[in-house]
């Protein structure tokens, strides 16, 4: 299998790690990792690329895998549809080796080159299915864990490489009260994916202090939107607070966007005060008036 590193492009994130599985409760350890969660490859028609990632067995039995390349359609939040077409972009793939075994604990690479057709040049979304489940020979004391994971790979079409992100909106309750959560929705405007590292800042704008939050990280793919959330319930309900949320794109550029938020019970303390003050400048005003008179 001939090698291309210079056409590979391997973005590596948060591990993905099973999908789904049973009857994990008393297990020790459940499940398969893999190292990489998505990679990118940037189409040469005609030329075949190659690409590869790590998994490991993450259970206390001897696991039976099985690889498979599937076409897919991610849309916004990352939702996931897997496409049945014949001889789609999946059919391209040829891995080393699509059936074997991992030991308790084991770890091996698995290796898959694929051939871009010569008319090919729009992009393409695919994910490697692993399967795996529990070798039925074996003895196994306690549950027998199965499921399956995914490693998104997608090609480019596009010499450029644009990681430009957007801030499409900004949401939070205008009074502090007992839930109070933060929603960002965030679009990846340019034609890689990439995960954006956002923040939310508290500032109290009575003593002063400020609180930085970082937002949960997430891979957001070309054209999609992803929601970010976070709670700051802990925020009290007689303060007032400037919440300003940033993320650094993959282009290294800031965005931020800026708001204020008064504790639900702040005007119970102020109103008193504003009553007070009237009261006085009222009665500042009569003493005015019967002073004029007087004169």
């Amino acid at each position: 299998m001939r090698k291309n590193n210079s056409k590979f492009f391997c973005l590596t994130g948060a591990v993905l790690f099973l999908l789904s599985f049973s009857n994990s409760a008393l297990a020790e350890n459940s499940g398969l990792g893999v190292d990489t969660s998505a990679v990118m490859l940037r189409i040469e028609p005609g030329k075949e690329l190659d690409f590869s990632f790590n998994i490991k067995n993450q259970t206390d039995s001897k696991q039976i895998v099985h690889l498979e390349q599937r076409d897919i359609e991610i849309g916004n939040e990352n939702a996931v549809s897997f496409l049945d077409v014949s001889n789609g972009p999946s059919s391209w793939v040829v891995f080393e080796e699509n059936d074997f075994t991992l030991e308790s604990n084991q770890g091996r690479p698995v290796k898959a080159s694929l051939k871009i057709p010569e008319n090919q040049k729009a992009s393409i979304q695919m994910m490697t299915m692993v399967s795996f489940s529990s070798s039925e020979d074996l003895a196994v004391i306690g549950p027998r864990a199965t499921g399956s994971i995914g490693v998104y790979t997608l090609l480019s079409g596009s010499e450029a490489q644009n990681a430009s992100g957007k801030i499409e909106s900004f949401t939070y309750p205008k009074f502090v009260d007992k839930e109070f959560n933060v929603g960002v929705v965030y679009l990846n405007n340019g034609d890689v994916q990439f995960v954006p590292q956002g923040k939310v800042s508290v500032i109290n704008l009575f003593s002063r202090e400020k609180k930085e939050i970082p937002f949960d990280n997430h891979f957001i793919f070309p054209g999609k939107k992803i929601t970010f959330s976070k709670d700051l319930s802990e925020l009290s309900p007689f303060g007032f607070y400037q919440i300003r949320i940033s993320f650094i794109d993959g282009n290294k550029q800031l965005l931020e966007k800026t708001g204020y938020v008064f504790g639900k019970f702040l005007f119970w303390i102020i109103f008193p005060g504003i009553v007070v003050f009237l009261y006085f400048v009222r009665m500042l005003l009569v003493e005015r008036k019967k002073n004029s008179q007087s004169v």
